[in-house]
């Protein structure tokens, strides 16, 4: 790899599990990778909130929060360090936990 080339890594705690991923790989997507629970009921669409996840550390290396997240995110009172698995796509190193891992 050189010193050029993006690293994308999702950092999941307080599992401490960890996967280097394609850069703009969704969070569940890579979560579910590392065989990790994460809820989930509109298969990925922005509409549900379930997974919401909260960012430890690296929010400036997600994908910018869009419209149809924000809406979500509103609506559920997320807190700021909070975005929806299924639309924040991961552009660097990463870290993010649940209330339930």
């Amino acid at each position: 790899m050189s010193a050029d080339e993006v690293v994308a890594v999702l950092r999941c705690e307080p599992s401490g599990r960890e996967m280097v991923v394609a850069p703009g790989t969704p969070i569940l997507e890579a979560v579910v990778a590392m065989g990790l629970p994460l809820g989930q009921s509109c298969d990925g669409e922005a509409l549900c909130g379930f997974c919401r996840v909260q960012v430890v550390a690296g929010e400036h290396e997600l994908s910018p929060v869009g419209d149809e997240e924000r809406k979500v995110l509103v609506a559920l009172h997320a807190e700021r360090s909070e975005r929806l698995a299924c639309c924040a796509r991961i552009h660097g190193r990463v870290t993010v936990t649940t209330t339930y891992w």
